[in-house]
């Protein structure tokens, strides 16, 4: 579901702006913690959370509660679909992990997140933020996966993704656990790194700082070390339906650009 503006002219967006963005906690609240405080440091005017809260065993609850504190604009990501996805439409584990988080999140929690928009649209229309794409969370705008390796979608693939309104300058998406940034027609295109899950053999949480400065649009992606020890630890002793993603905290998967 995209959003659409109408033609009116908008109010002038603030010459000076500060973004903070996160995106794909999986319910690891030591890498949110630590995300967070670092979020905090650089004191912004607004915080989006780009989905996939609270899919993954390393204390989502409280993953939860540390998002919700934020008052971030959200989207939903695809996990956040799945949390209410029908049983005939999900694999063994994800069944078996949408059962573990039912246990544990409120039924309201698990429906508002799976019921999020899928798109928002701020800084006066200026900044569209999604998980995936502007239509699917399940797609992906920047980069292209395959499970193993990952690649840089042409300029015609972005473009039959994109589909945003003229006065959108910046894109912010999820989903690809990868930051990259991309310039098109004039757009800045900001593939967020993940707080949980990395996939570049760096263990340390990211987040992205979008700044506005002079009217011209910037962004930095940061890395926050947190306690993968910790984050392994609580899953291990929480009855896990999948131990094996404490792996995935304790040492960083590394996939490969071809």
């Amino acid at each position: 579901m995209a959003l659409h503006i109408g033609t009116a002219r908008l109010p002038t967006v603030p010459q000076d702006l500060t973004i903070a963005v996160l995106t794909d906690v999986h319910g690891n609240a030591q890498a949110a913690e630590a995300v967070i405080t670092d979020i905090y440091r650089c004191q912004p005017d607004l915080i989006v959370n780009l989905g996939d809260q609270v899919w993954g065993q390393a204390n989502p609850e409280q993953a939860l509660a540390l998002q919700r504190a934020l008052g971030a604009v959200e989207v939903r990501g695809n996990n956040d679909e799945r949390l209410m996805l029908p049983l005939d439409q999900l694999s063994l584990a994800h069944l078996r992990l949408q059962g573990w988080l039912a246990e544990r999140l409120p039924l309201s929690e698990r429906i508002r997140l799976a019921n999020l928009p899928l798109t928002a649209l701020i800084a006066e229309g200026t900044v569209l933020a999604a998980h995936g794409t502007p239509a699917s969370p399940w797609d992906s705008l920047i980069l292209g996966w395959d499970g193993q390796t990952y690649w840089h979608r042409t300029e015609q693939e972005i473009q039959d993704r994109l589909h945003v309104a003229d006065q959108v300058e910046v894109v912010l998406v999820g989903h690809m656990h990868r930051a990259a940034v991309r310039e098109l027609e004039g757009r800045l295109l900001v593939s967020v790194g993940a707080v949980s899950y990395q996939n570049d053999g760096d263990p340390r949480a990211r987040w992205a700082l979008l700044t506005r400065r002079q009217g011209r649009w910037a962004v930095e992606q940061r890395q926050v070390a947190y306690d993968h020890q910790a984050a392994a630890t609580w899953l291990l002793s929480n009855q896990p339906v999948d131990p094996s993603e404490a792996q995935l905290h304790l040492q960083s998967v590394t996939d490969f650009f071809q």
